[in-house]
């Protein structure tokens, strides 16, 4: 089955679609509360403490950067920290533009210099600038890319309620080496148990984890493989999809939220065919939402899919097509954009598609932050 790309944007787009980012606040206790408020002092003096004592390892560092790699010397990058609020993180860098071979692939652009940054984390120094600002702490869950905003669960987001850290509880207990659903699961367990013993813990084990070089890079490759979404949530999981396509996502009862079938097509495309499991109509808004992002995905992690559709005349009901829009479908001659400059398929099984979703990480002319805006009364503390 052929699928063919649009000749022409159309009409000017007015809206990027992409997926909303839920939200479940994880209330800090006052002991808590007040920990955090007096971490800050320390954070500002060992912070600034570090930088000073640093100074000469920087200015050595930004030498053999310059000397392997050229210009500019640091990588910012945007981030998320407490309540998804967005800062430019700085490091050293360790990659070339390109690499020799004119290749973008991660491997061919990080040089030996680069690949002995990260393994001594040096290129983490000038973070601590970010530390003494107030961006993020000295330790914390590590702070991710504003490209993965839609893609937490609501209770992996809950990570935010704290700020952001150079180190933390993941970071000493399997680095990159570990899942992405195990390592936000340790970090939801760092905003559980945050408090000064803990932090010092995590700060001694880091010294032992940056001296052995554990965990730099996963099994496959030289960093951390994209976040595709959660495999699983304390609420729900997903099965399939099978053989046949067949896939069912279910509460721990076991019934039935959100079912359906998928047919993976060419060009990293799958028709979907979703309707409401017997408990569908009965559940709320938010736990369909999440079952959505599952299948959603599953479909990244598993096939690599960066669109899925709708076939034309399989327009859900109510309850479901506010679940799609939610998780940024759109009928393709609506007046928005995707956000990457792919265009979008306008035949899917030799259909025109009734709705449509991209989802891959979104181009860099895109890859702009839309910091979630909190209900004051649940705010998280």
């Amino acid at each position: 089955m052929m699928i063919r790309g649009n000749t022409a944007r159309g009409r000017r787009a007015r809206v990027v679609v992409g997926p909303l980012q839920r939200l479940t606040p994880m209330r800090l206790s006052p002991q808590q509360q007040s920990y955090l408020r007096r971490r800050r002092l320390a954070d500002v003096l060992l912070g600034g403490l570090g930088l000073v004592v640093a100074a000469l390892p920087m200015l050595v560092v930004s030498v053999g950067v310059m000397a392997t790699m050229g210009r500019p010397v640091l990588f910012t990058q945007e981030r998320m920290t407490q309540d998804g609020r967005v800062f430019r993180l700085r490091k050293f860098r360790s990659m070339r533009a390109v690499g020799v071979d004119g290749s973008d692939d991660d491997a061919a652009r990080l040089v030996p210099f680069g690949r002995f940054l990260r393994a001594s984390s040096f290129d983490e120094l000038p973070s601590l600038w970010n530390v003494v600002r107030g961006d993020m702490s000295l330790v914390g869950p590590r702070p991710l890319t504003t490209d993965y905003y839609g893609r937490f669960s609501a209770e992996q987001f809950a990570r935010h309620a704290v700020p952001a850290g150079l180190t933390g509880y993941a970071q000493v207990n399997g680095r990159n080496m570990l899942g992405w659903d195990d390592r936000l699961s340790l970090d939801q367990e760092y905003v559980g148990r945050v408090g000064l013993a803990l932090d010092l813990r995590i700060l001694l084990d880091t010294v032992t984890t940056v001296l052995g070089g554990d965990g730099v890079t996963d099994e496959s490759g030289v960093t951390m493989a994209d976040f595709p979404g959660p495999q699983s949530t304390v609420e729900l999981e997903l099965e399939g999809p099978d053989a046949e396509g067949a896939w069912v996502c279910r509460d721990r009862a076991g019934r039935s939220i959100l079912e359906g079938t998928v047919q993976l097509l060419e060009e990293s495309v799958a028709l979907l065919e979703p309707r409401l499991g017997a408990q569908g109509p009965l559940a709320e808004p938010a736990l369909l939402d999440e079952a959505m992002l599952l299948l959603v995905s599953r479909l990244r992690a598993e096939h690599s899919v960066q669109w899925a559709c709708l076939a034309e005349g399989a327009e859900p009901v109510e309850e479901l097509a506010g679940v799609l829009a939610r998780a940024g479908f759109a009928a393709p001659d609506a007046a928005v954009r995707f956000p990457t400059k792919d265009l979008p398929p306008v035949s899917a099984a030799d259909e025109a598609p009734a709705l449509i979703a991209f989802l891959g990480l979104p181009e860099d002319v895109f890859a702009r932050s839309f910091p979630p805006s909190h209900d004051p009364q649940r705010r998280p503390a």
